[in-house]
């Protein structure tokens, strides 16, 4: 592959960004264009196979100008249900491949109405390439896979801490979103609506994280799982830490997602949540440790597996850096709206998070 392949990465500075620009360069041998409206943090990126571009994704011809030198394109701008449809549009607009790592229900949604304009141009537009889901429902797949008669799912995503400070905001304000849109899951085989705040549930997970209590906010999977198998309970689980549950009942109440004011009100309010939890966690000496959790329920018969990351950040990288590399290769070639599921088999599993994690129970 020619040295001058180039992927740009938009929101390359942040939680998902950072950890998807270092995974580029440790696995691939292709040259980073860093994409972010902060040109201090921009600049920390900046080395031998790294090059910056200061934009602000909301500026189409920014984005374009960026895309034209890159061969293909990694959204790492959240929440996703906010500004990814448009991103995505300019993207393929000008002839490019797209990917983005969300989770966010709507945003999916939104992507349908650009199939057709990503089969036209020849082009994948993926979604849901991260970690919950994504990497999440590749092992969920693997595990329907080798119990075809599975009756009921769970899968749990849990983590202390954020990779680093000053970093998750988008990620925990596009579980917000999701949360407040009245997202679906699958139950006796159909989309169902989710209480919000009534559904949830103690797990006992593997260490370190031991017995918590997760919310369920359901994902993309919902849609794209039920595709494929037939199973009659579906459902996608979080580990919230100290977020009161209320305050969420209250951001539904307030729809930010529809209201710019009131979306920056919450941005700030969660932010500082955010980075106080971050902070006492880090200074406490938690481990910022990211793990799926999967269980199935075959008739009288439970199975559990589950897949242990240094953190979440790394774990988020692992998908995107290989899908890109794998399309540039020419190993990868569908084109049209796709997920992971679309595009990979579960026996890659272990390759594709090789070096990202600290143990791992398949069967």
């Amino acid at each position: 592959m020619s040295e001058e392949t180039q992927i740009l990465v938009l929101g390359a500075y942040g939680l998902a960004g950072r950890a998807i620009v270092r995974r580029l360069l440790e696995k691939t041998t292709y040259s980073v264009i860093a994409g972010g409206r902060n040109e201090a943090k921009l600049r920390l990126l900046k080395g031998e196979r790294v090059t910056t571009c200061l934009l602000d994704v909301d500026d189409t011809s920014a984005v374009t100008s960026a895309c034209e030198k890159a061969s293909f394109v990694i959204n790492a701008v959240g929440p996703f249900a906010k500004n990814g449809f448009n991103v995505a549009k300019t993207v393929l607009e000008t002839g490019k491949p797209y990917l983005d790592c969300a989770n966010e229900q709507r945003h999916y949604q939104n992507l349908i109405k650009l199939d057709e304009l990503a089969q036209k141009r020849n082009l994948p537009l993926v979604t849901g390439a991260g970690v919950f889901p994504g990497l999440s429902t590749l092992l969920v797949a693997h595990m329907l896979e080798r119990y075809p008669d599975t009756i009921e799912v769970d899968c749990c995503c849990v983590q202390f801490r954020h990779a680093y400070m000053d970093s998750g905001l988008a990620s925990v304000m596009g579980a917000i979103l999701e949360a407040v849109e009245q997202p679906v899951s699958v139950k006796q085989g159909m989309l169902v609506p989710t209480r919000l705040g009534k559904s949830v549930r103690i797990f006992d997970l593997p260490p370190p994280f031991g017995q918590r209590l997760l919310l369920e906010v359901p994902l993309i999977d919902a849609f794209t799982l039920r595709k494929l198998f037939p199973v009659r309970e579906y459902h996608t689980w979080f580990y919230v830490g100290d977020l009161p549950v209320w305050l969420l009942k209250l951001f539904r109440i307030l729809q930010p997602q529809h209201r710019p004011r009131v979306y920056r009100l919450v941005e700030s309010i969660v932010r500082r949540i955010n980075n106080r939890e971050t902070a006492k966690a880090i200074s406490a000496g938690v481990s910022p440790e990211c793990m799926i959790y999967v269980r199935v329920v075959i008739g009288d018969q439970i199975e559990e597996r589950f897949v242990t990351f240094y953190d979440g950040a790394i774990a988020t990288a692992c998908l995107p850096v290989y899908i890109a590399d794998g399309y540039i290769r020419g190993n990868i070639t569908k084109t049209g709206l796709l997920t992971p599921l679309d595009i990979i088999t579960t026996d890659r599993l272990k390759e594709i998070v090789d070096g990202a994690i600290t143990s791992m129970k398949l069967g």
